[in-house]
C-alpha cells in the first residue's frame, strides 16, 4: 500500500466500522428487547455516536475526492477568469473549514462533563471525529495532487484567515490546555470579533458569490454561520456543539442507513431486475415503458434520498429502454427520466421527509399531532399523485406502436418476478417493521441494510465481502457530502432561531400580504427559487425555520405546509436556469444543459400542476390521518 493511499484506507476503515456499528447495535438491541424484555445497555448511544463519526470521516473522504455538492464547477482550463474564480472559491471554502476545525477542536475538551459516556466509551472519543474530519478537509484543500499553484496559495491564505476568525476558539483551547490563555490571544480574539462585526455583510456576500463559483455548499453555510457567530460575540464552538447534538441525536441515523440500501441496490443488478419486473407488468401497454421508468426512479429515490443519484445510476439504462421501445425519441426519453429523478422524495422512507419532520417538530414544539409519521401519512397521497401524473404524462407522450399489439403475460411477469423477489421485499420489510410498531426508523433502516447486504452477498452472490466493502467505500463520499451539509446548516439554523429572525420575518410579511391565496402563491415561487439554489437538506434546516411561523400565522396546518415545502424543493431541482438535476442530467446524458431544459419542460409543467393541486387542496394531505 502506498503512503498516499494509507490515510484514505484508514478513513474508509473507520467509516465502514461506523456503518457496522450503526447496523449491528440497533438490531442486537431490538432482538434483546424482544426476547429478554431488556435492551443492551448503551447500544443506542454508541450507534447514534457512530453517525457522528460516519459523517465527518466520510466528509473528509469527499474532500479528498473533491466530491462535495456545489452549485457550480468552473473548468480551470477555460482561461484565467475561470482559474481566478476557482481560486476565490477555494479561499472562502478554506476559511470556513479552518474556522470550524479550531471550533471543533476547542469543543471536544470543553463540551462534556467529567465521565460523559456513550455506552462504555468516552463521548469525547467520538466527538474527536469532528476536528479529525475538518483537518482532513483542510489538508485536502492544499494537498490535492495536481492542484494549480494559484488555488494552492488561495487555500493556504483561506486557512490562515479562518484561523484568525477562530481566534476565540484558539484562546479557549489554550486556556483549557494550559490553565490560562496568553494575553496576545485575548487581543487577537477581540480584534477578530471587531473585524467580523465591521465586515459581516461583505464577508457574507463573498460567501454567496463563492457558492456560484464552485465553493461547496457546506462551506458556504458554515462560513456564513461562523461570520454571524463571530460578529455577535458568540462562542464559535456553538456550531460544532449543534452539529454534535443533531448527528448523535438518533433522528439522523435512518438517513445513511436507507441511503446505503439504495446504493447497494444500484451497485448490483437489482436495478435491471426491477426494471424487468416493471416491464413485464406494464410494458405491454402503450407508453408502458414510461410507467416503468417513473416507478423505477421513484423506488430508488425513496431509499437513496440523495438528489441525482437515481439519474446518475439508472438514467442511461432507463432512457435507452424508452428509446428501444420504439415509442419515444431520445429527447422525450431524456426529459422523462430527468424529470422523474426526485419524485420519490415524498414517499417513505424518504430522508427529506425525516429531516423536515424532525426539524419542524422542534420548531412547532408544543403543537400536538405533528411528527415524522404524520408527515409521511400526509405526504403519501400527494406523493403518489405526483408519481401517477408523471406516469400519465409519459403514456400520453408515447407514439403509436407499429406491429401487433402486445398482450399481458402472467408467465412473463412471474418469470421476471422470481429473480427480483428478494429485493422487492425490502419496502415490504420496512413497512411491516415500522407501521406495526415493531421497530423504530433506525432499526428498520438497519434491518433493511443488513437484509440487502445478505441477499447480494449470499443469495445473489453479486457482491463478495470485498465487493461489499468496495460498494460501501464508493458510497461514503456521497454520504459524507450529505451529512456535513446537515451539520453546517444546523449551525446557521441555530443562529436564525436564536436571533428571533422567524418572528420578525413573519411580522414583516403578514403586514404586507393579507390574502392566504396570495401568500401560498408567493410561497411557491420563493421555494422554487430556493430549490434551484440550495440542496434540500440545507433548505429544510435554514429556510424552514423562517417560513413555518409565517405559515402558521396564515392558518396553514403543519402537515400541509410540510408537503408543499418538500414538493416545491423537489420541483426546484428541475427548474431552470440552475436546477441541480438539469446539470446532473446533462452529465449523465452528455448533452448541453439547454437541451436538457427543453426536454424536461413538458414534464415540469405537469409537476407544477400537481404542486398547485397540493397547495390549494389541503385535504390531499389529510386524507390519511
Amino acid at each position: 500500500m502506498s503512503l498516499r493511499r494509507a490515510p484514505r484506507t484508514a478513513l474508509e476503515g473507520i467509516a465502514v466500522a461506523a456503518v457496522a456499528a450503526l447496523v449491528v447495535l440497533p438490531l442486537a438491541d431490538l432482538v434483546a428487547a424482544r426476547l429478554f424484555w431488556k435492551g443492551i445497555a448503551g447500544a443506542s448511544s454508541i450507534a447514534n455516536h457512530a453517525v457522528l463519526v460516519l459523517a465527518f470521516v466520510s466528509a473528509g473522504l469527499a474532500s479528498l475526492d473533491r466530491r462535495h455538492l456545489a452549485l457550480a464547477s468552473p473548468d480551470p482550463e477555460k482561461g484565467r477568469l475561470a482559474a481566478a474564480a476557482l481560486a476565490f472559491a477555494d479561499l472562502m471554502a478554506s476559511l470556513a473549514q479552518a474556522a470550524f476545525f479550531w471550533a471543533a477542536l476547542a469543543f471536544v475538551p470543553q463540551g462534556f462533563s467529567a465521565g460523559s459516556l456513550a455506552g462504555f466509551i468516552p463521548a469525547e472519543l467520538f466527538a474527536a471525529a469532528m476536528p479529525l474530519g475538518y483537518l482532513v478537509m483542510c489538508a485536502a484543500m492544499v494537498g490535492k495532487p495536481g492542484l494549480a499553484a494559484s488555488r494552492r496559495w488561495a487555500s493556504a491564505a483561506g486557512l490562515a484567515l479562518g484561523s484568525l476568525l477562530a481566534s476565540s476558539s484558539i484562546r479557549n483551547l489554550a486556556a483549557v490546555a494550559f490553565g490560562s490563555a496568553p494575553p496576545f490571544l485575548d487581543s487577537l480574539a477581540q480584534a477578530a470579533q471587531l473585524a467580523a462585526s465591521a465586515l459581516a455583510i461583505p464577508l457574507i456576500l463573498a460567501f454567496v458569490l463563492a457558492a456560484f463559483l464552485g465553493a461547496p455548499i457546506f462551506c458556504v453555510l458554515g462560513g456564513v454561520a461562523s461570520i454571524l457567530f463571530a460578529a455577535s460575540g458568540s462562542f464559535l464552538e456553538l456550531a460544532p456543539s449543534e452539529a454534535y447534538s443533531l448527528l448523535r441525536g438518533g433522528s439522523i441515523a435512518p438517513i445513511p442507513l436507507f441511503a446505503l440500501v439504495g446504493f447497494l441496490l444500484a451497485e448490483t443488478g437489482a436495478g435491471k431486475r426491477l426494471i424487468a419486473v416493471l416491464s413485464a407488468l406494464f410494458g405491454w401497454i402503450r407508453g408502458g415503458e414510461a410507467v416503468v421508468a417513473v416507478l423505477a426512479c421513484a423506488f430508488f429515490t425513496t431509499f437513496t434520498g440523495a438528489n441525482g443519484i437515481t439519474i446518475l445510476a439508472l438514467g442511461g439504462l432507463l432512457a435507452a429502454a424508452l428509446v428501444d421501445s420504439g415509442e419515444y425519441p431520445e429527447d422525450k426519453a431524456r426529459g422523462l427520466v430527468a424529470a422523474s429523478g426526485t419524485i420519490g422524495l415524498l414517499l417513505p422512507p424518504s430522508a427529506a421527509v425525516i429531516v423536515y419532520g424532525i426539524n419542524a417538530q422542534f420548531i412547532y414544539s408544543g403543537s400536538g399531532g405533528f411528527d415524522v409519521v404524520s408527515l409521511f401519512k400526509g405526504a403519501l397521497v400527494p406523493g403518489l399523485a405526483l408519481v401517477a401524473a408523471m406516469c400519465a404524462a409519459g403514456v400520453l407522450a408515447a407514439r403509436k406502436r407499429e406491429g401487433p399489439a402486445r398482450r399481458p403475460s402472467l408467465a412473463a411477469a412471474a418469470g421476471a418476478l422470481k429473480p427480483a423477489a428478494l429485493e422487492l421485499l425490502v419496502p415490504l420489510l420496512a413497512i411491516v417493521l415500522y407501521f406495526t410498531g415493531m421497530a423504530g426508523l433506525t432499526e428498520v433502516g438497519a434491518a433493511c441494510l443488513a437484509y440487502i447486504a445478505l441477499v447480494e452477498t449470499l443469495a445473489k452472490r453479486e457482491l463478495g465481502l470485498k465487493g461489499l466493502f468496495s460498494a460501501l467505500a464508493k458510497s461514503l463520499p456521497v454520504l459524507g457530502g450529505t451529512l456535513i451539509i446537515l451539520a453546517s446548516a444546523r449551525a446557521l439554523s441555530y443562529y436564525v432561531i436564536d436571533a428571533n429572525l422567524p418572528a420578525a420575518f413573519a411580522a414583516w410579511v403578514t403586514a404586507r400580504i393579507s390574502s392566504r391565496f396570495v401568500f401560498l402563491m408567493a410561497l411557491n415561487v420563493l421555494l422554487l427559487v430556493v430549490g434551484c439554489l440550495m440542496d434540500i437538506y440545507s433548505a429544510i434546516l435554514v429556510v424552514a425555520p423562517l417560513l413555518i411561523p409565517l405559515a402558521s400565522s396564515y392558518g396553514i396546518g403543519p402537515v400541509h405546509f410540510g408537503v408543499v415545502f418538500i414538493m416545491n424543493l423537489c420541483i426546484g431541482f428541475l427548474t431552470p436556469p440552475v436546477g441541480m438535476n438539469l446539470f446532473l442530467a446533462s452529465y449523465a446524458f452528455k448533452k448541453p444543459v439547454g437541451q436538457i431544459v427543453r426536454d424536461t419542460l413538458p414534464y415540469l409543467a405537469v409537476q407544477f400542476a400537481v404542486l398547485l393541486l397540493a397547495t390549494y387542496a389541503p385535504g390531499l394531505s389529510t386524507l390519511w390521518k
